[in-house]
This record gives C-alpha cells, sequence and structure tokens, in this order.
C-alpha cells in the first residue's frame, strides 16, 4: 500500500504520537484552543441504592464481627484439645503424688522414731507441692478464655508449662536446658502464649525419640522492642519440602497422636503462628536433616506492645 505524504503541523498546536507503519510519526494533535473538563462526581447515591448500600454496609459488619468470634472460638476449641492431651500426663502426675503421699503416711504411722516421721513428713510435703504447682498449671492454661491481654512474666509462664511435662521429659530422656537471660514482661493472653509452648515443647519432645537436650533460650533486644523465647532440639529437623509447609493448616509429617496421646493433628503450628500474630510478634522456625530445629518466638515487651496496640 503506498505511503500517504506528511501533514504539515499547525503552527498553534502541540503535538505528541509514535510513527506509522511506514516510519512516519502519528500526529496526536492537542488543540489549544479546547478546554480540558474536569471529571464530573458520581452523584451520591439516593432513595433505593442507598438504602442497598447500607444494607450491604451492615452485612459487611455483621459478617465480619460473626467472622471475629468464629475465630475467638476456634482459638478456645485448639487451646481445650490441648488440655485434653494433657489430660492423661496430669492424670498420672495425679496419681504418682498421691500414691507418695499415701505411702509416706503410711510409713509415718508405722514407725514412731522421729526420723522416720521427719522423712515421712517431708516427701508428703514434697509430693503435695508439687500435686499444687501441676494444679497451678492447668487452672492458669484454661483461666484465660477471652482476648483479654495483661502483663506477663515469661520466665514463670515458661516454667508453668514445664510442670505438666517434666515427667514426660525424663521419661523418653530428654534433657531440658534454661538459658534464661533476665528479660521484662510482655503483654499478652498467657493461655494462648502457654498453648504455642506447649505445642512447641510437645513437637520437640516427638522429634527425638531416642532422647536428646531440649534448649529453651529468653532474650530480649530492647531498641526492636521484642522478647525471644527459643525452643531448639537435637533431634531429626526437617528437609526443605516439609519446612515449606510446615504453617499449612491440617499438614502434618505424624500418623496420628502417638502413646501419650499428643500430636497428629496438624493444627500445632498453624495454630501457633495465628497467635503470634494476634500479638503483633513474629515466628521463625530454622531447620535441617540430622540438626535439629528451632523455634524462635519473637513478642513485644510490655511498652513497646502498649504503644503498637490501638487505643
Amino acid at each position: 500500500m503506498a505511503c500517504s505524504s506528511e501533514q504539515s503541523e499547525p503552527a498553534d498546536d502541540r503535538h505528541q504520537g509514535g510513527r506509522d507503519s511506514c516510519g512516519r510519526r502519528d500526529l496526536i494533535v492537542l488543540r489549544r484552543d479546547v478546554p480540558v473538563r474536569a471529571p464530573v462526581p458520581a452523584p451520591a447515591p439516593t432513595g433505593e441504592a442507598a438504602a442497598l448500600r447500607r444494607q450491604l454496609d451492615e452485612a459487611r459488619a455483621r459478617h465480619a464481627a460473626e467472622l471475629a468470634d468464629v475465630r475467638r472460638q476456634l482459638l478456645d476449641a485448639r487451646k481445650l484439645a490441648g488440655l485434653g492431651e494433657l489430660l492423661g500426663t496430669t492424670t498420672h502426675e495425679f496419681n504418682n503424688a498421691l500414691t507418695t503421699i499415701l505411702n509416706y503416711a503410711r510409713m509415718g504411722l508405722r514407725h514412731r522414731d522421729q526420723p522416720t516421721r521427719d522423712k515421712a513428713l517431708e516427701r508428703i510435703l514434697s509430693a503435695g507441692t508439687r500435686a499444687a504447682k501441676i494444679t497451678a498449671s492447668i487452672l492458669s492454661m484454661s483461666r484465660s478464655r477471652s482476648s483479654r491481654f495483661e502483663p506477663v512474666d515469661l520466665v514463670l509462664l515458661v516454667e508453668d508449662v514445664l510442670v505438666l511435662l517434666e515427667r514426660e521429659m525424663m521419661k523418653y530422656r530428654v534433657q531440658v536446658e534454661r538459658e534464661f537471660a533476665p528479660v521484662p514482661r510482655i503483654l499478652a493472653n498467657p493461655g494462648q502464649v502457654q498453648q504455642v509452648l506447649l505445642n512447641l515443647l510437645v513437637n520437640a519432645r516427638q522429634a527425638m525419640p531416642g532422647g536428646g537436650r531440649l534448649i529453651l533460650r529468653l532474650t530480649h533486644d530492647d531498641p526492636g522492642g521484642f522478647v525471644d523465647l527459643m525452643v531448639r532440639d537435637t533431634g531429626s529437623g526437617m528437609t526443605p519440602d516439609v519446612m515449606r509447609r510446615i504453617f499449612e493448616p491440617h499438614f502434618s509429617t505424624k500418623s496420628g497422636p502417638d502413646e501419650t496421646g499428643k500430636g497428629g493433628s496438624g493444627l500445632g503450628l498453624a495454630s501457633c503462628r495465628e497467635i503470634v500474630e494476634a500479638h503483633r510478634g513474629r515466628i521463625r522456625v530454622e531447620s535441617a536433616p540430622g540438626r535439629g530445629t528451632a523455634v524462635t518466638v519473637r513478642l513485644p515487651m510490655l511498652q513497646a506492645a502498649a504503644e503498637r496496640r490501638p487505643a
């Protein structure tokens, strides 16, 4: 096809454009004498349209409130499931404490000499104190059913959870090592943080079926305003493929609960991340096959958390 000759450019116009198929410039003439009109805003909805918009806004707000309520119920259900998994362990612990108390009470009654009675009373006191700690730990985990946040001492919280798993760790030859630096308190829901720690400890114990070392470390980052809780095991570790999926709901490498009744639901780490993020914190997992796993939970310090939370 023949190419037409170029058009001359009017002196009072501005031109923009590219080139046509023959290599010439395509002219887009911008007339200076044509005023540019501002976009006209859409009229506000009236009548039926306004009523429909209000109904949609109300439905959206209602659905958001229902979703938040369902999420709270789900967290409560997961916490109760965690307590249910502990039922066998705590029942066994109470039975041990009661057996000790009864046996030493009988020994004190049979022997009238003072040294034997003193020994019996000391053992009874020790067993009773342990039973009281177990009760306090269970009550602490079950009392916080709301989303209320409060100042929390992480050292005391960790010790409460360890009381519930102490005998289990001993049974599976897991040596618990504490590396606790002095850390400030955090603003948290204690029951939810205990659920996170319980999940991490059970996972670590199950990763070491032949025994090993479980390291608990507490540190803090003053400039960043965070307290770090690390749970490290010397177990089998995870492959990269497993690492990519560990936070997926219902994903699990376990065939089901073990002989203690714990694990296998696939809700552990997914639930942990949800709780940590609700606290405006972060969770990081490092692992390699044969080198164990380290999970670090970062939670805001009390002052930093109060500043971050909306009024």
